[in-house]
């Protein structure tokens, strides 16, 4: 049981129980892992721009689009995770 299915008195297994959990899922990756990656992809930008050597500028283009899409990706679970998804 999770501290946050005791807080809505939800009982472990019942609808609302998974309904709660998934949220707090959805929570902590939005909250944590998202913008982790994000601040990553900000650094890589910042660091491509800075570089004179344009294969490296080109690879760390290629990371930055990369880490965009494997954002848009997770947001996308978050989302199927969120509230009514049970």
């Amino acid at each position: 049981m999770t501290a946050a299915t005791t807080e809505t008195g939800a009982r472990p297994g019942t609808p609302l129980a998974l309904a709660v959990e998934r949220e707090r899922i959805a929570q902590e990756l939005n909250r944590h892992t998202v913008h982790r990656l994000f601040g990553i992809g900000l650094k890589l930008q910042a660091l491509s721009a800075s570089r004179a050597d344009s294969a490296i500028s080109a690879h760390l283009d290629d990371c930055v689009r990369e880490l965009d899409l494997a954002i848009s990706d997770l947001r996308a679970h978050i989302f199927n995770l969120g509230p009514g998804k049970v």
